[in-house]
């Protein structure tokens, strides 16, 4: 992805994305910062200790996770660590916030819902080239097409258009199902990867260690937290275990 000011010393993503944690197929524990500090503390310490490879964290109040960012980078300052500044319904792309807690606080992945290469009608069109100038080449940069809980105003566009477009954007393609806690459609899944081939793939709903095996040959990264938390989206260690062991080392 060019940038503005500096280059990345990778050439590929795909050369990026192996630098994101010693396995092959990434687990990115998705964290909440809405209880607290001492919450995500414990989020990190059993996604780290239970096979994951990064922990990225959502939220809606900047302030609050600036905060905690801080707090955590002093007792974790190597760990990979990433954000996902979520806003509100009237503000759906949060790539300014999101880069800017990652380059703060030095994370090593932002994550936001939309790519912006879908025109979508819950959201006005955005420029690709500002979302560019905010991105840093330090920074795996993931988001999504097609997403969940949006509605294309060409509704004959092809995921394969999207994902196409989405190249050199984004650092990792993201998909979804049509909501929180379902498995994608394997099928799209394939379809995204016959077209963007050795490119970075991830998905971002509904998986689990019951469902990823087929997905494995198509997808490099998992963000991941309903099949293996509880009610209050609290990590449980035992689960992670299990779908670390499903995606294997």
């Amino acid at each position: 992805m060019a940038q503005a000011q500096t280059v990345s010393k990778y050439h590929h993503p795909k050369d990026k994305i192996r630098s994101l944690g010693k396995h092959t197929k990434k687990i990115w524990v998705v964290g909440y910062t809405n209880e607290g500090l001492q919450e995500c503390i414990s989020d990190l310490e059993v996604s780290f200790n239970n096979g994951a490879d990064a922990i990225i964290f959502e939220g809606h109040d900047y302030k609050k996770m600036d905060a905690i960012f801080t707090e955590i980078r002093k007792l974790y300052p190597k760990h990979i660590i990433g954000v996902n500044f979520l806003g509100s319904k009237n503000g759906l792309y949060t790539y300014k916030e999101t880069f800017s807690l990652a380059k703060k606080h030095k994370l090593q992945i932002a994550w936001t819902d939309f790519s912006g290469v879908d025109l979508i009608k819950e959201a006005t069109e955005v420029s690709l080239h500002d979302i560019e100038k905010n991105t840093s080449p330090d920074v795996f940069y993931v988001s999504g097409v097609h997403m969940k809980y949006s509605t294309l105003l060409d509704p004959q566009k092809s995921i394969e258009k999207s994902a196409l477009q989405a190249m050199g954007w984004v650092d990792g393609i993201t998909i979804t199902s049509h909501q929180t806690g379902t498995a994608a459609d394997i099928d799209k899944v394939k379809r995204v990867k016959a077209v963007v081939h050795d490119y970075p793939v991830g998905l971002a709903s509904g998986v689990s260690a019951t469902n990823i095996k087929p997905f494995l040959p198509l997808v490099d990264y998992v963000l991941v937290n309903t099949s293996i938390a509880d009610k209050n989206r609290r990590i449980i260690p035992e689960k992670l275990r299990e779908l670390r062991k499903a995606m294997g080392k």
